[in-house]
């Protein structure tokens, strides 16, 4: 039986992902994209996921009841839950969109990757009913309509800003985990979040800018060198902000930064379109608190500024 009205906003790979599986098992979704055409491909022929070694269910398709072109029309919808799957930098563009159809008791959800996006959503809405996602799983676009699943290192977490909202959060880790994407309630999403954001100013920013996959970028001696430095620079950071990891931290992130196979992150595939990356929301979040704590971080701040270079040039060739 559906019990929410759910609305996924962003429907690239995390939130295609997202709002698939959970559709597939019978939950009430509405997708939101501003990309029109990607929308009308959707429409037309259905969403696939692409999941042939079966990390999370297996391949499958669906076809959405309703699609959207904007947060402001779900005005019509009386949406309950919101998951924000939007990149890290749009999160304050989409604010006065959201303002439109915001009520007290909607459940905001940041499904993004990055630092302090959920602080964001906490200082437009209060803090009640704010929610983040630390995601484990990833996929690529193989077109519009098309959506291959690269990897799952299980479980998500999910946690909340007020302890009021603990049974909300574990209530929406049981729907979530319903519908094939094991995720589990913490009392310390900060944590993980920044263990995910050392994870991601680790290697990402190496093949945005070499063009290597993650497998590729471990296995070449040189990058690899790179990636534990920048490992050892997020952990202090986190470590100089009140998140201390325990002895065997390094390793952990080393072993799973090594499950990443040949699969391209999303900020080496922003490069090759094109696109603004996340760098401000990861390594560039890294060096501000960083500075804030004067921790020497030369790697973290090199790696961003060079990304920042690849955007500034980018951004010119798109003028």
């Amino acid at each position: 039986m559906r019990t929410h009205k759910i609305a996924v906003v962003g429907i690239g790979p995390i939130g295609g992902i997202l709002a698939s599986n959970l559709i597939k098992n019978n939950e009430d979704v509405i997708l939101v994209d501003i990309m029109k055409q990607k929308l009308e491909r959707i429409k037309e022929r259905g969403l696939k996921i692409s999941d042939p070694n079966g990390l999370i269910r297996g391949s499958f398709e669906i076809k959405p009841e309703n699609t959207l072109y904007s947060v402001s029309e779900l005005d019509k919808f009386n949406v309950d839950v919101l998951f924000i799957c939007v990149k890290a930098y749009a999160i304050e563009s989409l604010i006065p969109e959201i303002k439109k159809i915001y009520n007290p008791e909607l459940k905001l959800i940041s499904f993004q990757n990055g630092l302090d996006t959920e602080k964001i959503l906490g200082n437009a809405f209060g803090e009640e009913k704010i929610f983040r996602v630390v995601i484990n799983y990833a996929g690529n676009l193989i077109s519009d309509n098309e959506i291959s699943v690269t990897f799952f290192n299980k479980p998500n977490y999910i946690g909340c800003l007020k302890k009021e909202d603990i049974p909300v959060a574990k209530e929406l880790a049981e729907m979530i985990s319903s519908a094939k994407l094991d995720t589990e309630y913490t009392n310390e999403i900060e944590k993980y979040v920044w263990e995910k954001v050392i994870l991601n100013s680790a290697l990402a920013p190496v093949s945005a800018i070499t063009g290597l996959t993650m497998e590729e970028a471990m296995d070449l001696k040189e990058t690899f060198e790179i990636v534990e430095q920048l490992v050892k620079e997020g952990i202090e950071v986190a470590k100089a902000h009140g998140n201390v990891f325990p002895p065997d931290f390094f390793d952990f992130c080393i072993s799973y930064l090594r499950k990443g196979g040949y699969h391209k992150p999303s900020m080496l595939i922003d490069v090759e379109e094109g696109r603004r990356t996340e760098i401000d929301f990861i390594n560039g979040k890294i060096v501000k608190y960083g500075e804030l704590y004067s921790v020497e971080i030369p790697f973290q701040k090199s790696i961003t500024f060079l990304v920042k270079g690849i955007e500034k040039r980018l951004k010119s060739a798109g003028n």
